[in-house]
């Protein structure tokens, strides 16, 4: 038996990673302190390290699959492009989305608005014989960033929090590029955001040569469609009705036509029919009260775990 290592991460992606395997039907056992939690799966091994680990351990075949960041994955891959080769991407799983934004000090820089305005002032500072530092995790991102942009700095990652960088008096840097969800800690610290350097999301990757073995292969892609489902069935629901009137078949068919494809009928034992959608959870509500009015009765919803085409 071929037995698929999927790492997974700790730290903000734990929950909706732990989250996405409950939905895939898995029953996952995690301890706080625990590097290798357990699942009910003989095919699959887990074990729990921080994301920004896992390209560098997949590129070297210390594992197959791996849940990380966009951000965490381009900044490997522009440091290593080599390394990064042997990584594929397998889907976009549609949570952990942050914005890497490019930040300055309110305080600091007032007449600065747009990282425009940043350059001719890094372009001031340059024929003054004076450094401009840019403090980020993400060392590979911002030098890709900042030479696209023509600014001229020395890049430094900081130990601590970046944001605290460019806070004054006589702040360390002159820049920061930090990952940010709502901007609200920014906002508190009187940081002002003059670009958004990419939109970032986790990512499930793969090692190349696991994708070459035919066994595990088998597996991945069994865990790549249940994934997919999961995607598919977020926010929809299922929906069934009674139509026990038939006359009153067509102009129901005739409304739920305009929101699905093919719903499925089934014919009612001492007549009428059964129906069955799913649709969007945000379409609805306008839904059910014109089905009411055109004879749908028994009408029940629930939420749809997994949808596989």
């Amino acid at each position: 038996m071929s037995v698929v290592k999927f790492y997974i991460p700790d730290g903000h992606l734990e929950a909706k990673t732990l989250e996405l395997f409950e939905k895939a039907g898995f029953i996952v056992e995690i301890s706080e302190r625990g590097y290798n939690p357990k699942i009910d799966d003989r095919e699959i091994s887990l074990k729990r390290l921080r994301p920004q680990d896992f390209p560098f351990v997949l590129s070297l075949g210390k594992g197959d699959l791996a849940i990380t960041g966009s951000d965490i994955l381009l900044d490997f891959k522009l440091k290593e492009p080599k390394l990064g080769n042997e990584i594929v991407e397998l889907l976009d799983l549609e949570f952990g989305r942050t914005r890497l934004v490019a930040a300055i000090s309110e305080d600091c820089f007032p007449d600065i608005n747009n990282i425009e305005d940043f350059k001719r002032y890094s372009d001031r500072m340059k024929v003054e014989g004076k450094p401009v530092i840019v403090a980020t995790e993400y060392f590979y991102i911002a030098k890709d960033y900042l030479k696209k942009k023509g600014i001229d700095a020395i890049i430094r990652k900081p130990a601590g929090k970046t944001e605290a960088w460019v806070i004054p008096p006589e702040p360390e840097a002159d820049l920061i590029i930090e990952t940010t969800e709502t901007g609200k800690t920014l906002k508190e610290n009187r940081c002002k955001i003059l670009d958004v350097v990419m939109e970032t999301s986790a990512r499930l990757i793969a090692n190349r040569k696991s994708l070459e073995d035919p066994k595990k292969r088998r597996k991945i892609d069994e865990i790549v469609e249940l994934f997919k489902g999961v995607l598919r069935g977020k926010c929809k629901v299922n929906v069934w009705m009674n139509v026990l009137d038939p006359k009153k078949l067509d102009t129901i068919l005739e409304l739920l036509e305009q929101h699905v494809e093919r719903p499925t009928i089934s014919e009612l034992k001492g007549g009428g029919y059964d129906i069955f959608i799913v649709i969007d959870e945000n379409k609805i509500k306008y839904l059910l009260p014109e089905l009411k009015r055109r004879g749908a009765s028994s009408i029940a919803i629930s939420d749809t775990r997994l949808l596989i085409d």
